[in-house]
């Protein structure tokens, strides 16, 4: 008969989470891209962070009012999604400044960068001024995209930073000193979805965030608008009156695909329109596609968003993609586990080896394999959590000790053993 200490095992393998002591790490300690694993980084000469820096959108952007220093007071609820950026970060021990280097012509690569205020600002509020970075960005995120690119790439070098030295500040400091930074920073340093207030800067985090998974196309056209010159040209009379706070409980309450279209509410679609015509006509033909659920423009713009999936993909991509000066990056909303950072669902996931603590522990099922992606690892957990949780429904309790033989314990944990390593399919009824 199983144990209830060798059933947490697998069922913590099967789920992916360590609820037992320690014997049994979670699935995203476990997974590099390069030496580490993004949550176990110490500040060994020879390592190396390779971290994934997620764009957003805003689900719903309400203008409230302009303040007095110029800025704007808004509402939005913000959400991670699976397109972005590739940051690298390492110690340099060798040199007394910032290397920064990025593939993108026309990024700055100076100390304007956000990547390197990020990482000024780390040395700053720590005291580790002795600590300095080389720092390579891999931007596939165009700019002008309304997609937060920028904002992601500094809160993504503050996370790496302070992996690499050490962890001396919390998750809590990180938040409260990126606000110094940029407007939209904080929500990156969120697990994923978020309700932000003030500039953006003042961010309540949802926890738990919406579910990963959701599909979403955004198209960008080459085109570019910068933020000023959209608030510029903000038609007050024309804003919203809609409650923010219901907006984000009418989402968080319906979900994504069935809230209804008249709560996606972005104030600055109207002016970004004005100055953009075409935007507004190529969103036009977006909401004409059939398969989309939502069309809505993201942020400031130029980019537009549109939950769902085409309903005949290969025209779509045919249609918009191929079309000279518009882009279409197809994703989908993801979130991260506490303790680590965001994972790109595209890219293979390295597996990380860790010594084994328990001789219990090598009936645990590597369920991770190498070349697998975050999202075919998910739906792999999830296959072997609903086994593992039909077997444990299935075996004899501990109540039944008079009954149950050594041979019966030992026949469930084999099979429950094999639907973890996939030996054995388990079939619902």
């Amino acid at each position: 008969m199983i144990s209830t200490k060798m059933f947490a095992l697998l069922f913590a393998a099967a789920c992916g989470v360590s609820p037992v002591n320690g014997f049994v790490s979670s699935s995203t300690s476990r997974l590099g891209t390069i030496q580490k694993s993004h949550l176990h980084a110490t500040t060994a000469e020879s390592e190396s962070l390779s971290l994934f820096s997620p764009c957003k959108i805003n689900l719903f952007l309400r203008i409230i009012r302009k303040r007095p220093d110029g800025f704007h007071d808004l509402a939005s609820l913000f959400q991670a999604v699976g397109f972005g950026d590739t940051l690298t970060l390492s110690l340099n021990n060798h040199g007394d400044a910032d290397e920064f280097t990025c593939n993108m012509e026309g990024v700055p690569t100076d100390s304007s960068n956000l990547v390197l205020r990020a990482l000024q600002l780390m040395r700053e509020k720590t005291g580790k001024t002795n600590l300095h970075f080389n720092a390579d960005l891999f931007k596939r995120c165009p700019a002008q995209a309304g997609l937060g690119g920028g904002s992601a790439n500094a809160a993504t070098a503050m996370w790496g930073a302070n992996e690499l030295m050490g962890r001396p500040a919390t998750l809590e400091q990180l938040i409260e000193w990126s606000g110094a930074l940029g407007s939209d920073i904080t929500f990156f340093l969120s697990r994923g979805t978020a309700y932000c207030t003030g500039r953006g800067e003042i961010m309540t985090p949802i926890d738990p965030p919406l579910p990963s998974g959701a599909k979403l196309s955004i198209v960008k056209p080459n085109l570019g608008l910068s933020t000023p010159k959209v608030f510029k040209a903000l038609d007050y009379d024309q804003l919203s009156t809609e409650d923010p706070q219901m907006l984000c409980d009418v989402f968080l309450r319906e979900g994504v695909v069935n809230t209804d279209d008249k709560y996606y509410i972005n104030d600055l679609e109207q002016p970004a329109f004005d100055c953009l015509p075409e935007l507004k006509a190529l969103k036009d033909e977006l909401l004409q596609v059939e398969g989309f659920d939502h069309v809505m423009m993201s942020g400031s713009g130029t980019s537009i968003f549109c939950i769902g999936e085409p309903t005949d993909k290969d025209a779509f991509m045919k249609e918009f993609d191929e079309r000279d000066g518009v882009s279409v990056f197809n994703a989908a909303f993801i979130n991260r586990e506490e303790g680590s950072w965001f994972q790109d669902p595209s890219q293979p996931l390295a597996i990380v080896d860790e010594p084994e603590e328990e001789e219990e522990e090598e009936v645990v099922a590597q369920i991770i394999e190498e070349g697998m992606t975050a999202e075919e690892a998910e739906k792999v957990r999830e296959s072997r959590l609903r086994a593992a949780e039909a077997m444990k429904e299935s075996s004899p309790s501990e109540s039944d000790n008079n009954i149950a033989t050594k041979d019966s314990g030992t026949n469930f944990s084999k099979g429950l053993r094999s639907i973890l390593n996939g030996e054995r399919k388990f079939e619902e009824s």
